[in-house]
């Protein structure tokens, strides 16, 4: 087995933690194809996505009760075995409640593996270094997908995506028996009170500011591609301003790594998030030049401040809990930011979609400023 702290157990670790939630990288796709059907609109291939991500959250809150009792390595063997087998059933449902029953479940158990491998990295030192890996692999391959996934569509229908996860979800588990226990070492918690006064105050504030951070973010990501195309942009050069934000967005979570906190949490965030948030306003602006300038801001900020927000969630504990409790908060926040602009884009207001997001990641910031100190 690898020692904890190398940097292939931070990869595989990265590698599994995405599992459980790689969809919502290509979630853009997800929706673009599905609204492109007969059997789809707009909104309701929206909610395809939406559904998905409620399943996530509250699959990784239950897990969040279960997680410190569980063998960390055969559990996540058997739900990525369950994501197999429920990514191939979508593969043959083609009506919308039966796929949205489909991807409930799948959402639930995907969810639940989030939440153990958050458990298991927050027991690794410097969490913010494997989130890191786990932002640059989602972003590079969310890229890369996005790119080739979308010509292939009109060939091999909705089902080339299912397939694309079950591929990834065999890589994750073969790495499995490379990682090592992971033990839980039982310490004081890092607040005040056992969850009391302060305490409670510190907890709420933190996972509150995460949910409007993930909420803010793929309200923007998951209509994006839309967004471009209502600007009458083409088609092909929407989706390569998209892959390119994915890709040089991936690697710049790199800089968390060498960086780490040096200088604490707080000012890489405030920094990070608010030009984060810059970013995504200048989505509005119908120019194709701008638009790539967006994608690619929107792309390196949300990969530096991603891995910092979720390291202050990791830190208030080292048990793992407060990481898993906050891959519900994310989840929650992943699934009803879709949700809400789902309901906003109304007939194609999708302007609505980024002020809805810049006023959640600017909500966000405010938040997550005062437990970050």
């Amino acid at each position: 087995m690898l020692d904890p702290d190398h940097f292939l157990s931070r990869l595989g670790l990265a590698v599994l933690a995405s599992a459980g939630i790689f969809y919502a990288n290509i979630s853009p796709v997800i929706v673009s194809a599905f609204a492109q059907g007969s059997n789809f609109t707009g909104e309701t291939a929206g909610y395809i996505f939406s559904i998905n991500m409620y399943g996530n959250a509250f699959g990784a809150l239950a897990m969040s009760f279960a997680v410190v009792g569980l063998e960390w390595r055969r559990t996540a063997m058997f739900l990525l075995v369950v994501l197999i087998s429920l990514d191939l059933l979508s593969m043959t449902l083609v009506s919308p409640i039966y796929l949205y029953s489909a991807r409930l479940v799948h959402g639930l158990t995907g969810g639940s593996l989030v939440a153990l491998i958050f458990a298991v990295i927050a027991r690794t030192r410097n969490p913010e270094r494997t989130q890191a890996f786990t932002i640059m692999l989602q972003l590079f391959l969310g890229g890369i997908l996005a790119l080739t996934l979308t010509p292939l569509i009109p060939t091999y229908g909705t089902s080339i995506i299912w397939m694309s996860l079950i591929a990834f979800y065999l890589v994750a588990l073969s790495l499995l028996p490379f990682l090592g226990d992971y033990p839980v070492v039982k310490k004081e918690l890092k607040i005040k009170g056992n969850f009391t006064g302060a305490g409670w105050v510190l907890v709420s504030l933190t996972m509150l500011a995460y949910f409007m951070f993930q909420s803010g973010q793929m309200a923007a990501f998951t209509y994006i591609i839309e967004v471009g195309l209502n600007h009458a942009f083409d088609f092909q050069s929407t989706s390569r301003a998209v892959a390119m934000g994915l890709w040089v967005g991936g690697p710049a979570a790199l800089l968390v790594n060498w960086w780490s906190i040096r200088t604490g949490r707080l000012i890489p965030i405030i920094l990070a998030s608010s030009l984060q948030i810059v970013a995504v306003g200048i989505l509005l602006i119908p120019s194709q030049y701008w638009f790539l300038a967006a994608n690619i801001g929107f792309g390196i900020f949300f990969s530096i401040a991603h891995p910092y927000v979720l390291g202050v969630a990791s830190e208030l504990d080292n048990t793992g809990k407060m990481a898993a409790l906050a891959a519900f908060a994310g989840a929650l926040g992943l699934a009803t930011g879709p949700f809400i602009a789902g309901v906003l884009v109304g007939e194609g207001y999708y302007d609505r979609v980024i002020q809805f997001s810049v006023l959640a990641l600017i909500t966000s910031l405010l938040l997550i400023s005062i437990p970050a100190r």
